[in-house]
């Protein structure tokens, strides 16, 4: 194969890992996750569990850095992610809705893209939790439903483990279908409140 084709195909396949908003307003820059402490693994699976109810309280941008590290982060330093995926393609992501809009997160850069502005949003997915995670990948591919399978589950060891809560959606996924600048071809597999425990009265 010659040397322009093979740049070609890396083009497109960097192209199709790019969401369509590819200028974003905000940039958040995220705080390194904490790659230390918290419970065991099996401490976290004795832990782990459905929450409905949440605290209003606001996630600080720590604990979200987290939650999103988690979910899909980078922890190799070759590029490999916390989740798996066929042939290390990546073709997976995670959007955080946050009170004031709806951030795709950069791994590789560690920061929030806003790609849709405005607080409602969070009302639309949020059960009273502070943030949403909304769990995307191709939809051609074989096993996405997999790979974001095991997205959520990362994401509900980490809240088992730093005693957050969190609940899992299948329903309504389509609710910000045609104003949610995804890749071609990608759709929202799965949403995910998280926040605070509510607490008891």
């Amino acid at each position: 194969m010659s040397v322009k084709r093979v740049l070609f195909s890396v083009v497109c396949s960097l192209f199709l890992t790019v969401p369509a908003a590819a200028v974003a307003d905000v940039l958040v820059e995220l705080p390194a996750p904490q790659k230390s402490g918290g419970l065991s693994v099996l401490e976290a699976l004795g832990s782990r569990h459905v929450e409905r109810a949440f605290d209003e309280r606001i996630l600080p941008m720590q604990e979200v850095s987290n939650v999103l590290w988690a979910a899909c982060g980078v922890n190799r330093e070759d590029g490999r992610l916390t989740v798996p995926t066929a042939l290390n393609r990546q073709l997976v992501g995670v959007y955080a809705v946050l009170p004031d809009g709806v951030y795709r997160y950069d791994a590789k850069q560690n920061v929030l893209e806003q790609v849709l502005k405005g607080d409602g949003y969070l009302k639309t997915y949020a059960n009273g939790a502070p943030m949403v995670l909304l769990h995307a990948a191709q939809e051609s591919e074989r096993y996405s439903a997999m790979h974001v399978g095991s997205m959520y589950e990362n994401v509900a060891l980490y809240c088992a483990s730093a005693g957050l809560a969190n609940v899992m959606k299948a329903q309504e996924t389509d609710k910000l279908e045609g104003k949610l600048p995804l890749p071609d071809g990608w759709k929202i597999y799965m949403i995910q409140p998280v926040g605070y425990p509510a607490k008891a009265d």
